[in-house]
């Protein structure tokens, strides 16, 4: 703020460029106007002249107030447009900030979602592979052992098909061993009747070759 000084309303000279100064210059001009023409008499000139003077003097401390009070009030909004300035500066800078962290929480939320889809996946996958290798474990233990498989698998069906076989290794095993015995038999029958006694020793009497063939029909479902 401009300091007023007593210069500023008067250099105590009549050539002076104080305010006082300039209006008294004014004032006398004009008394002095108003005596040449008659208008102000001898006897008025001092009266109408100590009133102008003061006058002037209340103008100009008026004048002189009015810029002090109009250099504050610039102030004043100088410091108020400074303050508005700063808060629209904040208020942008906080739209700024509310944007990033908007982006940040959008951006944080696709992770997110991302990172949980792919536990998903994992989890999927580790379920399938678990079931996975608990079936190849079935299926190992399969073949060691008669339980845990169904007979229409193809494990199921791999142990029947071999069971089978074994089955009809088997059979045909005792059909071999029952047509040695029978075309043993039958042979010595009909070469010499004499010696091909069929007695309990040998075997080939009818009730030792009736259980072979027995044991022959069994073997093929008969």
């Amino acid at each position: 703020m401009t300091t007023i000084a007593v210069s500023d309303l008067t250099q105590a000279t009549l050539g002076g460029t104080g305010i006082f100064d300039v209006l008294m210059r004014a004032n006398a001009a004009h008394l002095e106007s108003e005596f040449a023409k008659g208008r102000i008499k001898g006897p008025e000139y001092s009266t109408v002249y100590l009133g102008t003077l003061t006058q002037v003097m209340q103008t100009s401390l008026q004048l002189l107030l009015s810029k002090e009070k109009t250099d504050l009030e610039a102030q004043v909004l100088q410091q108020q447009l400074l303050q508005l300035q700063a808060q629209t500066a904040l208020v942008t800078q906080q739209k700024a900030n509310a944007v990033l962290e908007g982006a940040v929480l959008v951006a944080t939320e696709c992770k997110l979602r991302a990172e949980f889809d792919l536990l998903q996946s994992t989890n999927l996958k580790a379920v399938q592979e678990t079931a996975l290798l608990a079936q190849k474990a079935a299926t190992e233990r399969a073949q060691i052992t008669a339980l845990g498989v169904d007979d229409n698998s193809v494990v199921g069906r791999q142990k029947q098909l071999y069971s089978a076989q074994t089955s009809g290794f088997t059979r045909d095993a005792e059909q071999k061993a029952a047509k040695v015995m029978v075309d043993t038999w039958n042979v010595r029958r009909t070469t010499d009747p004499d010696s091909a006694a069929a007695d309990s020793t040998n075997n080939l009497n009818d009730a030792a070759v009736g259980r072979a063939v027995n044991k022959l029909l069994s073997g093929v479902g008969a």
